[in-house]
């Protein structure tokens, strides 16, 4: 069997707009040259964003998103289907068509004779933007993305009030085009003939995680995109899909029990020590350490096995920041212990030797908690290089295409100036 090739994969990826709203949560996917994608989920569970970040066209806020193209400039080999379906007045069809014809200097005659043809361009061709329906404007959006040939393509909408002959027309001439190039498609939301046409593997998609990634291959002969959408969908309602967040959780509670099963083992042997003291005051207050220790823990563990959200977070960090205060109050109570009490040495001893445990709760868990480190920033360094080309291409494009518009609009209005000037001649 021939080994499949990663086309892009995606590493602890997060989105987070106004540091608030968690769109992403710590995704970790690959998708291999030639597959189409489906990618479904209710409503506002990230599948959008998904296919924006993917795109290039929204950067994350955490984690490596890399990409196999057989060319270096990344850009080139993206084409997204934005949902554009407004335009300023005076802009036609042609004028935009040329426009990112003349962008990605494509001289393929043949090429754009198809796509001309197969989206219906050519009755269009001299039609002002603003006049077309916006049902053809989305096709007209899938007709720019592929324009330039790219190797990865995302559909975020097709459309579904269109005639189904036309429809089906463009459907199976993106799926040849898939063919022919080995191209990758990544489709939000298709509907029955779309997926049918282009699929061959769903993402389900909910707050944000990937609860579901499965191949057609798979599934039980009877079973039918639409009956598989109706049953996730229908289980994510009732509750009965457990989301859980990315493994990146899992390093995190290992490190957390590492230091604890040290601190534990310091902390009986004080205990097997003053068993005759056990309910003294201040060894209550270390066992209360203890206490806290566990509670900190379960939290942890339900962060592990449940969907991240704020409310989660905070609690870390409350009762990181309340560890840390009793194990220090609890310290400095016992230094002032009079000499003359039988465990104050063995205390002493005790948070001698646990010294680095509050070092890490300080300077490891808190903080990272705090600052988001873990959650959203894990590789941030990693991810500010591996975008550095990406983010300039990025901008390279959208000052052409910003350019190129200044210009068409300075045209259009001296071109309306003359014909003006034209008429009052006559």
């Amino acid at each position: 069997m021939q080994k499949k090739e990663i086309c892009v994969s995606l590493e602890n990826v997060s989105k987070i707009f106004n540091k608030t709203v968690w769109a992403i949560k710590k995704i970790n996917l690959k998708i291999y040259k030639g597959e189409g994608v489906a990618v479904i989920g209710p409503n506002q569970s990230g599948k959008s964003v998904l296919g924006r970040l993917i795109a290039s066209q929204i950067k994350q806020s955490g984690g490596i998103i890399q990409y196999n193209f057989s060319g270096d400039n990344v850009m080139a080999n993206i084409g997204f289907q934005f949902r554009q379906t407004t335009w300023p007045d005076g802009f036609k069809v042609k004028e935009v068509f040329n426009l990112y014809k003349n962008i990605h200097n494509v001289n393929d005659k043949k090429w754009i004779d198809d796509i001309i043809n197969v989206f219906g361009i050519e009755s269009r061709w001299e039609k002002n933007l603003s006049s077309c329906n916006s049902s053809w404007l989305q096709l007209f959006s899938i007709a720019l993305g592929i324009i330039h040939k790219p190797e990865l393509v995302i559909l975020d909408e097709v459309s579904s009030s269109i005639g189904l002959d036309f429809k089906i027309k463009i459907l199976n001439f993106l799926k040849e085009y898939k063919e022919e190039n080995n191209a990758t498609f990544i489709v939000i939301s298709p509907d029955d003939a779309t997926f049918e046409i282009l699929c061959e593997r769903v993402i389900v998609l909910e707050t944000g995680f990937i609860i579901s990634d499965d191949y057609i291959t798979d599934w039980d002969n009877s079973l039918t995109f639409e009956k598989y959408s109706l049953s996730i969908m229908n289980a994510i309602k009732e509750n009965e899909i457990t989301v859980k967040p990315d493994p990146l959780f899992k390093p995190i509670i290992k490190k957390f029990d590492t230091n604890t099963e040290i601190f534990r083992e310091k902390y009986n042997i004080f205990l097997e020590k003053n068993a005759d003291y056990e309910n003294e005051p201040y060894v209550v207050e270390i066992r209360n350490i203890d206490f806290h220790l566990n509670e900190l823990h379960d939290i942890l563990d339900r962060l592990n096995s449940t969907a991240i959200n704020r409310k989660n977070l905070d609690q870390v960090i409350l009762h990181t920041k309340m560890l840390i205060r009793i194990f220090k109050n609890t310290k400095k109570n016992i230094n002032k212990l009079d000499p003359k009490v039988k465990y104050k040495k063995s205390a002493l001893m005790f948070f001698s030797k646990t010294e680095k445990f509050l070092n890490y709760l300080i300077e490891d868990l808190y903080k990272s908690f705090k600052s988001n480190k873990y959650i959203a920033y894990a590789t941030e360094l990693t991810a500010q290089l591996s975008r550095k080309e990406l983010e300039q291409l990025s901008s390279l494009k959208k000052k052409y295409i910003q350019e190129e518009i200044k210009v068409m609009k300075l045209e259009n209005k001296i071109i309306r100036k003359q014909q003006k000037q034209a008429r009052k001649q006559k």
